[in-house]
């Protein structure tokens, strides 16, 4: 038992008469009476500490010990009983040496790394700065920089630097699609049992130029012969055929830059663009590369964009549920001026969940157009609802103004995923699309088709659509189809 060490707030005479004896008894003597506290220290064991009440007689005070449960408290325990043990010191020098090598090998000291930290202060009236609050002080948030170094690994480094790479390089994407389409007359004159086949080739590039700011171009090639060649029908039954303007050259479809503000709610896109990929848009119904290919079914027709063109576009989400957008692009690329070809977009978006319904998607949009054509104005709506978490609904509807009168166009159908199904991964759909044109003309659309995903980046469709024409002539055809996609 070691021996007590001087203890606070006791007498001195009780410093000098308190002895430890062999066995651990304190023994005390000429103390006067009173209350005090004893404490007792030694190395490898808890601290102990108990009030004592000395009285006018000596008195023996037994004290007991425990030791420390820590890594090597065996040692620390041990080494208070007189105890040495090599071996369990050579093990410990062992274990340390081991760790110290493990450190040095994979980990490395980082640079010094500039971090900004996010704090909140008080500023009373005369600009002092608190960390707590003080009567009169306003809360403020401010930012602070500070240089850190950190221990990393190796591994950690590596992919930093990967990271790093990735973000600074161009990324190039393939999105190549074969289309086989089949033409049965059912209805009037016309070509029948005709074959026809499309191949599309679409390059992407993107890049990352600064945060939140990126670059995206899309250049196309196609080369085949559409239906739409042959079939006179109001809408493309191959949506494909927008995209091709003479066969076997490269065009470039898209390219824009796009910077985001104010946290992301602002998001403004300039350069070469398609307004379609941004303005009524539909979960459903809206790519022709993994759902309906007819053109009635990818896009509202009284949105009469035929071309893309230079332009911007602005959209703001408040992160809520109501989103934004506007925007204006050339629409005649003959045009001598932009201010004579300016076909410009705006649109109002909400998502909610009606009837305790999954997510739903509403779009309401206008449409104006200052070139020489016949319809100026044009409105439309556009709804994607989830029925379930396997099932949709879609539907659009739109009309423009024409002299005189107006045109008018709508589609509905469903969308089936995860369900009803093959494999998990597929999707399927049926849909309908009717034309009203106020000079008369009628066309009645339905399609349907399957999608199967073969692997992460091949998938194969199967589709089957019907077409009745009231032009001039009464004509319908029914189309069997086929498309092979690969995405990489």
């Amino acid at each position: 038992m070691p021996n007590m060490p001087n203890m606070p707030n006791m007498p001195a005479a009780m410093e000098r008469t308190a002895t430890a004896g062999a066995d651990g008894a304190f023994t005390f003597a000429n103390v006067a009476a009173g209350d005090y506290v004893l404490y007792v220290d030694a190395s490898g064991f808890e601290r102990s500490s108990q009030t004592v009440t000395v009285g006018n007689q000596a008195q023996n005070l037994t004290i007991t010990l425990t030791p420390l449960i820590v890594p090597g408290a065996e040692e620390g325990a041990a080494a208070a009983a007189g105890v040495a043990d090599t071996q369990l010191l050579l093990d410990r020098i062992k274990q340390l040496e081991a760790r110290i090598t493990d450190l040095e090998s994979e980990a490395v000291l980082s640079e010094p790394e500039t971090r900004v930290k996010r704090i909140e202060v008080y500023v009373d009236q005369n600009n002092n700065i608190h960390d707590q609050p003080v009567e009169g002080a306003k809360q403020q948030v401010t930012y602070q920089r500070e240089r850190v170094y950190r221990r990393q690994t190796i591994n950690e480094k590596i992919e930093e630097a990967l990271a790093a790479a990735e973000d600074q390089a161009v990324k190039i994407g393939v999105d190549a699609t074969t289309v086989a389409q089949g033409a049965g007359r059912t209805t009037g004159v016309g070509p029948n049992k005709k074959a026809y086949a499309l191949a599309s080739a679409d390059l992407f590039f993107a890049a990352k130029l600064a945060q939140y700011t990126s670059f995206f171009a899309d250049v196309v090639a196609l080369s085949g012969a559409a239906p739409d060649r042959e079939i006179p029908s109001l809408t493309l039954l191959n949506g494909y055929t927008a995209r091709l303007i003479n066969q076997n050259e490269l065009n470039l479809r898209e390219a824009w830059l796009r910077t985001e503000f104010f946290g992301q709610r602002l998001g403004i896109t300039a350069g070469r663009l398609d307004l379609t990929n941004y303005f009524d848009r539909n979960a459903f119904a809206n790519d022709e590369t993994t759902q309906f290919i007819s053109d009635a079914l990818v896009n509202n027709q009284m949105l009469g964009l035929a071309v893309n063109g230079t332009g911007v576009v602005a959209d703001y989400d408040p992160k809520n549920a109501f989103n934004f957008k506007v925007g204006f692009q050339q629409s005649n690329p003959d045009a001598t001026s932009l201010s004579d070809s300016i076909y410009s977009l705006a649109e109002v978006g909400y998502t909610a969940t009606p009837f305790s319904l999954p997510e739903g998607h509403y779009r309401l949009w206008y449409r104006n157009n200052n070139g020489s054509v016949d319809s100026k104005h044009a409105v439309g709506v556009s709804l994607d609802q989830k029925l379930s978490p396997f099932v949709g609904v879609f539907g659009r509807y739109g009309q423009q103004q024409i002299p005189g009168d107006w045109d008018r166009y709508w589609s509905t159908g469903l969308s089936f995923a995860k369900a009803m199904v093959f494999n998990p991964l597929d999707t399927w759909g049926i849909g309908y699309a009717q034309m009203d044109l106020a000079a008369g003309d009628k066309e009645h659309l339905t399609e349907g088709y399957y999608n199967f995903q073969l692997t992460e980046r091949l998938r194969l469709s199967f589709m089957l659509q019907h077409v009745l024409d009231r032009q001039n002539d009464k004509f319908g055809y029914l189309l069997p189809g086929l498309r092979l996609q690969a995405a990489f």
